[in-house]
């Protein structure tokens, strides 16, 4: 029996994704660590014990979770290794999305974010109403990360579907089931046809003739890759890539545009000055957290949580969006303040495996806020928010606007 309180619910019940501050509170009144019967998992939801598992990899380790990964992405990627091949394998492309690197594609996402909102505002002054996602958000990122990847812009819709089925099928892992298994099977097949794609890219690089200097050249051409990678390795990483560089900060753009309609005041005070987007992007992502949630393995007899000892292979959900409004970090965590004293959050995890891509999402998220105030600087949300059943990663599924 689990030596912690259990509290058995649905991560993928539509109502738990849409609101999930309830359930994170009664998790901090028990405690802040559950043993959930439904998915076979201890879930944590303080900031400081999820801070500490994401920096402990000999004790709360990742790479027990690669034969899961590879169905995902079609084999083993950085994220589940925990040691030296993990330091080296990120390397490949860290100087990539390094800010001073990154500063660098601001005209070119900016066109991209102009491109894409110009046939809204047009329909919004018309005084239409628009699906952000479909028609503004979602495809933002997915053309930024083909443009990265050397790939033509016309791929960006194929890598929409491929992704968002990849994303579902999160709920397949953790909720068993005919639907469970229905979107596993869904997102491997898009895997393997994005595998297909990637390899047949990857072949093109090779060719001594190719000229091209984006991110699948560099890793396929890059002496650690050659010499110590496996084929499947270099294509999973480059897969993951395409999923992770548009499907989360295409998620937190439609967030974006739901949480400054909320308020208004805030929304006003941005667009009296942009130099407070920066902070407001931050604020957005603590408060509503994309990537809800990361797991571990206990390693070994030493896996303790807030006093639980969790045993050897178990496994930890680290509940992201609750750290995130942890009240002993944050004063007043519920409200959102783009005024708030500056904190660090775990919005794009910590330590050793904290999102190579922060830095792009950043700067896209605040291109797109910056874009959207100066041409449209107020609007209104209709209805209720749908955010789908994905809870590991979370955002609106449709969001419907009008110009106010």
């Amino acid at each position: 029996m689990p030596n912690a309180p259990v509290l058995t619910f649905d991560t993928a019940d539509p109502e738990f994704v849409r609101d999930p501050w309830p359930r994170y509170q009664q998790i901090r009144d028990l405690g802040g660590v559950v043993f959930n019967e439904r998915v076979n998992r201890w879930m944590v939801a303080g900031f400081d014990d999820a801070r500490t598992i994401l920096t402990t990899a000999t004790v709360f380790g990742s790479e027990r979770g690669q034969a899961e990964q590879a169905g995902v992405f079609g084999g083993p990627t950085m994220e589940f290794y925990d040691g030296p091949h993990h330091d080296r394998m990120r390397a490949i492309w860290s100087d990539d999305f390094r800010p001073r690197t990154l500063a660098a594609l601001r005209p070119a996402i900016t066109e991209v974010v102009r491109a894409r909102l110009a046939p809204c505002l047009r329909r919004l002054r018309a005084g239409e109403t628009v699906e952000v996602v479909a028609e503004l958000t979602r495809g933002i990122p997915t053309e930024v990360i083909a443009h990265l990847l050397g790939i033509e812009s016309d791929m960006a819709g194929r890598f929409a579907e491929w992704s968002d089925a990849m994303g579902a099928s999160a709920e397949g892992y953790t909720n068993p089931g005919e639907r469970g298994a229905r979107l596993i099977a869904v997102g491997k097949a898009a895997t393997a046809e994005l595998n297909e794609y990637i390899r047949a890219q990857i072949t093109r690089r090779r060719c001594p003739s190719f000229t091209g200097d984006d991110l699948i050249t560099t890793m396929v051409r890059h002496d650690y890759a050659c010499t110590h990678m496996t084929e499947q390795e270099i294509i999973a990483s480059n897969t993951q890539l395409v999923f992770a560089g548009n499907e989360t900060t295409a998620k937190l753009l439609a967030q974006i545009v739901v949480t400054l309609a909320a308020h208004p005041e805030q929304r006003d005070a941005l667009a009296g000055d942009p130099e407070l987007i920066p902070a407001a992007v931050e604020e957005v992502h603590r408060h509503e957290t994309i990537t809800h949630s990361v797991f571990r393995d206990a390693i070994g007899e030493r896996a303790f949580v807030g006093g639980v000892r969790v045993p050897d292979g178990r496994r930890i959900t680290l509940l992201l969006g609750a750290a995130n409004r942890d009240p002993a970090r944050w004063e007043h965590p519920e409200r959102f303040d783009v005024f708030r004293k500056k904190l660090p959050h775990l919005g794009f995890a910590f330590g050793l495996h904290s999102c190579l891509g922060m830095n792009l999402a950043r700067l896209e998220a605040q291109i797109f806020v910056e874009e959207l105030l100066a041409t449209l600087p107020r609007w209104r949300v209709h209805g209720q928010v749908d955010y789908g059943r994905n809870f590991a990663v979370r955002g609106p599924a449709a969001v419907y606007i009008s110009a106010a």
